[in-house]
């Protein structure tokens, strides 16, 4: 796609450097998934603070920028000249549209012609070890990497290019979309669904507006995942979950998660989108996670506890109560209410 067709799909950009832009634009990127050749949107101040860091690496792949046209218009000379590093820049005036706009173009060139009809087995493009154990009943989509010793029960449906690594074990009816990349000796019990779409939406014009996701799930080893349970796709770079984590039945995981290594999730819990959980944090039963939080490494979140959007709690936390604080700081004020209580009953 040449930069010329980003203004079809998105007629408000205006593109401020560089429209004659000759490279094609394969791909949008996250930060951090930098893509060659691609593009990145960027809203305020604090993804700007991401992004300066990454400048060498973003000139090098050829990435170009979409960014907020007050935000850019307000910038000083010294930031612009470090912004104007980038391949191309255009500005929108609305930073959420563009990104829904711009998606669907991108989501076609890598979803859309897939085969998810034909067996790829039938298409001779699977690569499957000889040792797999895969049940009756079982749609294995093209090019799927399957390794030693995997075994896949009735009714699973594996899209095409998921890899499963050697000793993995799913039971019967787990669902693995497309881009999706499983580690060693993971276990998914009957249910989970890996990688359906994130729930990303942008209000415009009196309607939801989709925002498409193509980012794919990487799950890492020895991960077991409970029945029902699901892990969005990342919009653009992967959802994550480390080594060694242990999901419970019931539990949401949503798009652009980074879940550690030896975390412990149970039953109902739900992270919302972009969230951090660093390692070995666990979350009690039906105990929230909201969007762009970070967890740090060993954190325990009490059942029922909601940590609200932006958060931002160090490792060894110890939290409870909605909003989520301090575990025994919630529980003295439950303590005092309850005092009250009673004392206002007696007279």
């Amino acid at each position: 796609m040449k930069l010329s067709d980003l203004l079809k799909f998105d007629t408000t950009l205006k593109i401020v450097k560089n429209p004659e832009w000759p490279e094609e634009i394969l791909a949008i990127s996250a930060l951090d998934a930098i893509l060659l050749q691609s593009f990145i949107f960027i809203r305020n101040a604090k993804f700007l603070a991401k992004m300066i860091p990454k400048l060498q690496e973003l000139h090098s792949s050829k990435v170009g920028l979409i960014i907020d046209e007050k935000f850019f218009n307000l910038m000083n000379a010294e930031t612009k000249v470090e912004i104007e590093k980038m391949s191309w820049i255009a500005t929108t005036p609305n930073v959420a549209l563009s990104l829904t706009l711009l998606s669907k173009p991108f989501y076609d060139m890598k979803m859309k012609f897939l085969n998810t009809q034909v067996d790829g087995r039938q298409m001779g493009t699977t690569e499957i070890d000889p040792t797999a154990r895969i049940s009756q009943n079982v749609f294995i989509g093209e090019n799927v990497k399957i390794g030693a010793n995997v075994e896949i029960m009735s009714g699973c449906v594996i899209n095409p290019y998921v890899t499963i690594d050697d000793d993995t074990k799913l039971y019967p009816n787990v669902t693995i979309y497309s881009y999706s990349t499983i580690g060693k000796n993971c276990r998914f019990h009957s249910g989970v669904v890996i990688g359906s779409d994130g729930f990303g939406y942008t209000f415009h014009q009196g309607k939801h507006q989709k925002i498409w996701h193509m980012g794919g799930v990487n799950i890492h080893d020895d991960v077991e995942i409970g029945a029902n349970s699901c892990v969005d796709m990342g919009t653009f770079s992967p959802t994550i979950i480390g080594s060694g984590t242990r999901i419970d039945n019931l539990v949401q995981i949503a798009h652009n998660c980074k879940i550690g290594k030896g975390c412990i999730l149970c039953g109902q819990s739900g992270i919302a989108g972009s969230a951090v959980l660093e390692d070995y944090v666990v979350l009690g039963g039906r105990a929230a996670i909201g969007p762009d939080c970070h967890i740090g490494m060993g954190t325990q979140v009490a059942g029922g506890a909601k940590v609200n959007e932006g958060a931002i709690w160090p490792a060894g936390s110890k939290l409870g109560g909605h909003p989520a604080k301090d575990l025994k700081e919630w529980m003295k004020g439950v303590a005092y209410l309850r005092n009250m209580s009673l004392k206002s009953n007696k007279e």
